[in-house]
């Protein structure tokens, strides 16, 4: 009995230890997920006007040639103005010779004919190159589901009307569809439309990234294309295209944990200024300029294509806006400007934007003395 019962107390000993030995462990991690949105968010259009006073381009409806136009003799005012008055148009003959012959008078032959003047000459007017055009568009606040739209008329000189008239707010919107309705007397409009970029809120502080940037475009003319021009070539269609960027701060600090969104607001998103074509203000930027640019159907032209682009101090890009800027500049030059043509023609615009992060390594300038 003894024996047995130091038997039992030897075996619980030995089960005692083995739970000794047994571990385990509750550990929490956490996941932090954000992807990159880009979209197109806002347009702007004005109509040039370097040009003063009425008939400040005129030429024959039916040869397009210049033509004057100057009233002769008694002007549209009821003023001699001291010019010869008009030959009658051939083949009609000289006054002179048609009274002789219907009054049994001298039949000598009357001279030769006068070619007929070209009266109908067309000109513009001071109101009318500058009016006529607005952009319709409709869009869509980020990340819900409703259809506002907005008309906007053109702007006039070196400033755009825009749908939305400060940086900020496109980011913040997604256009659906976009129009731009142009009446003016000349082709002398300029037309934008940007494409916003938000860029993943995980935090690449202890990385460094590189990035491609491709902005590219295509037109498609329709409608009236006398001998084979359509919109594009008879408005002289001229493209560029724009980049500007934030980039996220090189603090090498660990994942941020927080669970707020980045501030939508003027001190972190990339903005233009309203002279951006003249200077493009703070931030990173690429411009390329394809102004001899001859538009074949369904192509597309890169306007900007940066590869393995460093956004500055290797940091991964916060937010960028994409413009492209399209001018008709036809009407800009006095000597071949033209009327815009009363048939129905346009163009079909497409764009394609790319940003994409093209690049990860080690961070070797971050403070703090982290690596990764």
């Amino acid at each position: 009995m003894k024996r047995f019962v130091k038997g039992l107390a030897t075996a619980a000993v030995t089960f005692m230890a083995m739970q000794a030995n047994a571990v385990q462990v509750t550990y929490t991690f956490r996941v932090n997920s954000s992807g990159p949105s880009i979209y197109p968010c806002n347009a702007g259009l004005l109509t040039e006007n370097p040009y003063e006073g009425d008939k400040a381009i005129c030429y024959t409806a039916d040869t397009h040639e210049v033509c004057s136009p100057d009233c002769v003799g008694v002007d549209c005012q009821g003023n001699d103005n001291g010019k010869p008055g008009p030959e009658l148009p051939g083949p009609n003959p000289h006054p002179h010779f048609a009274a002789m012959e219907l009054f049994g008078g001298d039949h000598h032959q009357p001279p030769s004919h006068q070619p007929p003047r070209k009266n109908a000459c067309e000109c513009t007017t001071a109101y009318g190159r500058k009016n006529g055009n607005y952009l319709h568009a409709t869009y869509t606040p980020w990340g819900e589901n409703n259809d506002p739209h907005k008309d906007v008329i053109s702007g006039q000189g070196n400033q755009f009307a825009k749908l939305f008239n400060d940086e900020v707010t496109p980011y913040k919107n997604v256009l659906q569809t976009l129009a731009f309705n142009l009446g003016s007397e000349l082709y002398t409009a300029k037309y934008f439309v940007d494409i916003c970029y938000r860029g993943s809120q995980i935090d690449y502080g202890t990385i460094n990234t590189s990035w491609n940037i491709l902005a590219e475009t295509a037109v498609t003319d329709f409608g009236f294309a006398p001998g084979g021009q359509g919109y594009s070539k008879l408005s002289d269609l001229e493209m560029k295209a724009y980049v500007i960027c934030t980039t996220q701060n090189k603090t090498c600090e660990h994942g941020n944990c927080n669970d707020y969104d980045t501030a939508i607001d003027g001190a972190q998103v990339a903005q233009f200024n309203n002279s951006f074509l003249d200077y493009l203000g703070q931030g990173k930027f690429n411009y390329s300029d394809k102004s001899n640019w001859v538009p074949a159907k369904g192509s597309f032209t890169q306007l900007i294509d940066n590869k393995y682009e460093d956004l500055g101090n290797h940091a991964a890009a916060k937010f960028c806006k994409i413009r492209y800027v399209y001018s008709e500049t036809n009407g800009l030059d006095k000597d071949k400007a033209k009327h815009r043509k009363w048939q129905k023609h346009g163009a079909n615009i497409c764009t394609h934007t790319k940003v994409e992060m093209a690049s990860m390594g080690e961070c070797t300038n971050c403070g703090g003395g982290h690596k990764h």
